[in-house]
């Protein structure tokens, strides 16, 4: 009797440690171990509680409400708390009790809460899934996946904070129904269309249900439209994808060894590859350009290629590539007041009034690879990346190169941890 006393005892409160109230309707934590103020979780909002053990520490409690909050095992009122929660919640505190006393990294999965299932399977037999999405408005609005930035902020359907924007209908994607489709608008250029949409479906368990649904339809919905591939080892990663488009769904399990708890939704998302070349020309510079000046790199640098977040990127001027013979470029206009960055494809000029300074940061490998990256400060704050590269290259000609410009160029080294 008295081994299993010992085995079921919670560790020693530690009010220096910490400790935990609780009223009617919140859990109070206070961390007195070190300067923070109290946490609160509202118990009729908590989505799951878990039991963590770990190989260095006290057992404690995982709870998500919002987000995530931890209650070591040796907080006072840590013990009360567990038998409280498990009348409200129903679950097993044998389960508590059987590995408190464990000193292995592990999870164990006490409560989940249901959910309303937020996606629906249509008896319809539509097959636009590759040409865009139909807003469930009173009067259907269809979107193509490739409308721009600057068209879908006009649709009478749409809200936006700048950052993020919903659809404040639900949409159907093919012969699926879905309430929360969005996408991140922010380092979007107007002209160009979002390469990413977003939606989380819950079924009502919490579980990978939601995405076997989903994927199933799809499939047989698209047929030989796109192909297909699956990975179930552990997580759950469905691909569809066409020339354009691609349909992901991931749904992440538990991992018990790194004490990971996963979402309880399948996530949706949706890319596109639209590609618009003209928006990569700039004729009127291009036509008047004169070079007064080069400085040709000794090692392979790249210029960054995604003109659809950055109006900057352009084609390499064909004058620029046969001067630099493949080889990375900055070229100076005196002319036209311009000063350009270039590899054999993309370029990134400025007029030189804007520039205010230039930084290399030099990182070298440590828990990540190496690089090394030069970017432009502008006067207006703003910093544009125009080279990136291997580390401890761009660094070998920093003073021919601070030489050449006569801007000052600010070095930074680290250890990419």
């Amino acid at each position: 009797m008295g081994f299993f006393k010992r085995k079921n005892r919670f560790p020693t409160e530690d009010i220096n440690r910490g400790e935990v109230l609780i009223t009617n309707d919140e859990i109070i934590i206070k961390n007195n171990s070190y300067e923070s103020d109290d946490e609160i979780i509202k118990i009729k909002s908590i989505e799951y509680i878990y039991l963590e053990t770990s190989d260095y520490s006290e057992p404690s409690m995982f709870i998500y409400q919002g987000r995530q909050y931890y209650i070591p095992g040796d907080y006072v009122g840590t013990e009360r708390l567990w038998k409280h929660l498990s009348e409200l919640f129903n679950f097993d505190m044998d389960i508590v009790y059987a590995h408190l006393q464990d000193r292995k990294n592990a999870i164990y999965k006490l409560y989940r809460t249901t959910y309303t299932k937020n996606y629906s399977i249509t008896s319809t037999n539509a097959n636009d899934y590759l040409e865009g999405f139909e807003v469930q408005s009173p009067t259907p609005l269809f979107i193509p996946w490739n409308t721009t930035k600057e068209d879908l902020l006009k649709c009478p359907y749409i809200s936006s904070d700048s950052f993020y924007l919903d659809i404040t209908y639900p949409v159907r994607i093919g012969n699926i129904i879905i309430d929360n489709l969005g996408t991140y608008i922010n380092d979007v250029r107007s002209d160009v269309s979002p390469q990413n949409y977003y939606a989380k479906c819950f079924a009502t368990d919490g579980s990978d249900k939601s995405l076997y649904e989903l994927k199933n339809k799809i499939e047989q919905d698209l047929g030989s439209k796109a192909s297909y591939s699956f990975n179930d080892d552990g997580n759950l990663f469905f691909y569809a994808k066409s020339n354009d488009i691609t349909l992901e769904i991931s749904y992440s399990n538990d991992d018990n060894d790194c004490r990971t708890i996963a979402y309880s939704f399948s996530s949706l998302h949706i890319s596109t590859c639209y590609e618009y070349p003209n928006l990569l020309n700039d004729t009127d510079y291009m036509d008047k350009l004169e070079l007064s000046n080069t400085f040709i790199f000794k090692y392979p640098l790249s210029t960054p290629t995604n003109y659809h977040r950055d109006d900057r990127i352009k084609h390499t001027p064909e004058i620029i590539q046969k001067h630099s013979k493949g080889k990375s470029i900055i070229w100076i206009d005196n002319a036209n007041n311009i000063l350009g960055f270039a590899d054999n494809e993309y370029a990134i000029w400025f007029d030189r009034m804007e520039i205010d300074s230039l930084t290399l940061w030099n990182m070298l490998p440590a828990k990540g690879g190496g690089f090394c990256n030069l970017s432009v400060n502008l006067n207006t704050g703003e910093s544009v990346t125009v080279f990136e590269g291997e580390h401890d290259t761009l660094k070998h000609q920093l003073e021919e190169l601070e030489k050449f410009l006569s801007i000052k160029v600010t070095f930074y080294e680290d250890y990419n941890c």
